[in-house]
Order: structure tokens, then C-alpha cells, then sequence
């Protein structure tokens, strides 16, 4: 079984004889260093090398001999790529943890993730609440308010910002208010969220309180205008989504019936909507399904549907056929049953996308029984960092 620790590992193996260069960041590596880009004095063009070489050696044998040898696609800027950064405010720090310590919080003064003004304008945000008597969360003690601050970037360098925080007091309630409101003469800033976390557990995640400004963020995707709200899984390299959306296209002939799991906002089936016959869109998180319902209404996409639902429960109770699966699961991967749910209905093609190539390669030795791996391309959509997503394309033996 393949474990995080080997992914890890292949991937430093690689690295280690890379090309040193001198990070932007006074916190990269050899230096007191946060998590969030931790190959930041290892050149980009060996970044790339390394994950390549990487991809290849985690599949090892399984690997067909007649694909293409795997590459990873490099983001055109590596750097400023981030829809998303959520930064802790803790024991009046904020920034992110420490590589490797949950409880260390690395002060930040500046991100190279995101473009400058979105740091700047969360960084403000931070300072304008501490100033204010607004407490921060402290990690070890669970005392203090403000926890997190998120901003969400389009396409267009416009913003969305969410705070989350514990339960307030009466200081906190007008504090923040007052500095929402200010914030939002910035034309960039499209809308502010507070967002409840009143439990122990730490997550940058919240239930809706209040909000000032628009409640959603437009993204413009392709033809389409995809709308997310703070809480909203969205893909997190502003450059390269086109390219993926477009290989993913490429895979699904014209004409046909496609199913679109995990499909979030509507992200790949109304990309797909442009030539497919139906697409229909399953995914859990009832938001999202609510929010992918307005971006079919906004597109006018009149072939594509969606609904609520677990995806192993559904292709255990539909009666729908789909000719080709689209697939983008969480880190977990598919998981046996839904992999042998695959196999029942015996799609043509799986196009699968993933987050994490350790799930796919254990979910590919279940599909391995009806289908043919006919192609493998890695994306870095996570530039700086060991991680990349990859997009593996099945079709189904005759």
C-alpha cells in the first residue's frame, strides 16, 4: 500500500539534487520556514523534473507500456497561482504553521502564493482587528476569537475575504463590522463573510454569520462564470484550470452522455455542456449543488442537471447509463465501492482527476479489471510544494 511518507519521499528523492537558487521568501528552506512552499530554493524547471520522475516511479509497473511516457505540466507562472490562502491568526501571529508543526506559527510579512494586494488586504484586515481589541485564537489554549482570515481570488484580481472566528463578544461584534465595511471601499473587494467555528476542532471553514458586500465571488472559467462562496471547493491554480478543462474536454467525445462526480459548482460539466449531449452533476455538499443549479441558470446551459448526493449512493440507486464518468474525488480517492459501482455500470471511458496520486494508483488496480489506462499526464497546480494533481483517462476493454 502506498502512504503519504513514500509520495513524500519520492518526491525529495528527486528533488535533492536540484538546482539551488535564492527564494523571494526570507522563510524558505534553509531558513525557519513555513508550509506553505517548501521547494521554494529548488528551481522551477527541476521542480518540474522531479515531480516527473516521481509520477513515473510511484506507478512503476503499473504503467502501460503503450501511453505516452507521464509528464507534469508546468504552471506558467509559478508563483501568485493561488484562488485561495488561509491564514492563521494565532498568539498574535499570522501567517501559516511551520513545515511539520501544527502549533508554530510562521509571522508572515509577505506571500508570493497570491498576488501582493491580496496579502496585503488580509494582512491589513488582521492588524486593523487586533488593533481594535479583537483576540486571536490561540491553537494550544482554544481561547481568543479571531481565527482565520481566507481570501478568495477570480481570475480578474477581484476578492472575496471570510473570517472565521469563535464566538464573539459584544467588542468583537462592532469591531468587525466597522472593519468590513471600511474594507469594502476597496473596488477589488467584491464581498466579506464571517464565518462561525465555535468548536475545538481547527478548520478554516465556518457557518455563515454575516456577510457585507456580494455574497459570491464570479470566476470566470472559459466561456463559462462559474460563482463560489466562501466555503466553496474550487480548484487553487488560477493559470492552469483552462489547460486541464480543456484536456478533460479533449477526452470526452461529443454527443454523449457523461456524469460528472464530484462535480463542487458545475466546474467541469458546464465546460463539458459545450459539446456533450446531458451531463448530469453529483456531489455531496449541498452548497455547492446550490450553487452549481445558479451557474447552469447563468450559462444557460439547458443539457446540464445536478443533484445532492453521496457518489457511492448514487450509482448504486441510478437507473441512468453514461458513456463516459468524469471523475475529481477528494484526497481519499474512490474507495472500493464506488470503484466497483464503476465496474457495474461500465461507462466506455473514466476520466479521472486527482488530488492525490497515492488514491488513484490503488483505485486504478480495481478499475485494472474491466479498463486499460490510455493515458496519464500530471498538472502542477501546486507550484513550490511536493504536491501535484494528476488526470488518468480508463477505457473500458471490449
Amino acid at each position: 500500500m502506498l502512504t503519504p511518507k513514500l509520495f513524500r519521499r519520492e518526491i525529495i528523492l528527486h528533488a535533492k539534487n536540484a538546482a539551488k537558487i535564492t527564494p523571494l521568501c526570507p522563510h524558505a528552506p534553509p531558513n525557519d520556514m513555513c508550509g506553505g512552499c517548501t521547494f521554494q530554493d529548488i528551481a522551477y524547471s527541476d521542480q518540474i523534473t522531479a515531480k516527473t520522475k516521481a509520477l513515473i516511479a510511484l506507478w512503476g509497473d503499473l504503467l502501460p507500456p503503450t501511453i505516452p511516457t507521464p509528464t507534469v505540466v508546468a504552471s506558467p507562472d509559478p508563483l501568485h497561482y493561488r484562488t485561495r490562502m488561509d491564514f492563521i491568526a494565532s498568539k498574535e501571529r499570522f501567517g501559516l504553521r511551520r513545515g511539520g508543526k501544527f502549533n508554530y506559527i510562521i509571522d508572515l510579512t509577505t506571500c508570493h502564493l497570491v498576488p501582493t494586494e491580496a496579502f496585503a488586504i488580509a494582512h491589513d484586515i488582521w492588524q486593523q482587528a487586533i488593533a481594535a481589541g479583537v483576540p486571536d485564537y490561540n491553537l494550544r489554549t482554544h481561547v481568543g476569537i479571531l481565527r482565520y482570515i481566507v481570501v478568495r481570488r477570480s481570475p480578474d484580481n477581484r476578492y472575496m475575504l471570510a473570517l472565521i472566528t469563535s464566538a464573539p463578544d459584544d467588542n468583537a461584534e462592532a469591531a468587525i463590522a466597522a472593519i468590513a465595511q471600511a474594507a469594502l471601499v476597496n473596488p477589488a473587494i467584491v464581498g466579506i463573510h464571517w464565518l462561525r467555528n465555535d468548536t475545538p476542532s481547527d478548520v478554516s471553514f465556518g457557518t455563515p454569520y454575516k456577510h457585507w458586500g456580494e455574497q459570491l465571488l464570479p470566476m470566470r472559467v472559459g466561456n463559462n462564470v462559474l460563482h463560489i462562496g466562501p466555503n466553496t471547493f474550487f480548484q487553487n491554480n488560477v493559470y492552469l484550470l483552462d489547460d486541464m478543462l480543456a484536456h478533460i474536454g479533449a477526452a470526452v467525445p461529443a454527443g454523449q452522455h457523461v456524469a460528472d462526480l464530484y462535480g463542487g459548482v458545475g466546474t467541469i460539466a458546464l465546460h463539458l455542456a459545450e459539446s456533450a449531449q446531458s451531463v448530469h452533476c453529483v456531489e455531496s455538499f449541498a452548497e455547492s449543488i446550490d450553487l452549481c443549479h445558479a451557474n447552469i441558470l447563468t450559462n444557460l446551459r439547458t443539457n446540464v442537471t445536478a443533484e445532492v448526493a453521496d457518489v457511492g449512493e448514487f450509482l448504486r440507486k441510478t437507473t441512468r447509463t453514461f458513456d463516459t464518468m468524469v471523475l475529481d474525488p477528494p484526497r481519499v480517492g474512490l474507495g472500493e465501492l464506488v470503484c466497483k459501482e464503476i465496474l457495474r455500470h461500465s461507462p466506455q471511458r473514466v476520466v479521472y482527476v486527482s488530488c492525490n496520486p497515492l488514491s488513484q494508483i490503488e483505485d486504478a488496480k480495481i478499475l485494472s479489471e474491466r479498463y486499460d489506462m490510455t493515458s496519464l499526464i500530471g498538472y502542477d497546480m501546486f507550484p513550490q510544494t511536493p504536491h501535484f494533481e494528476t488526470l488518468a483517462i480508463f477505457d473500458r476493454r471490449s
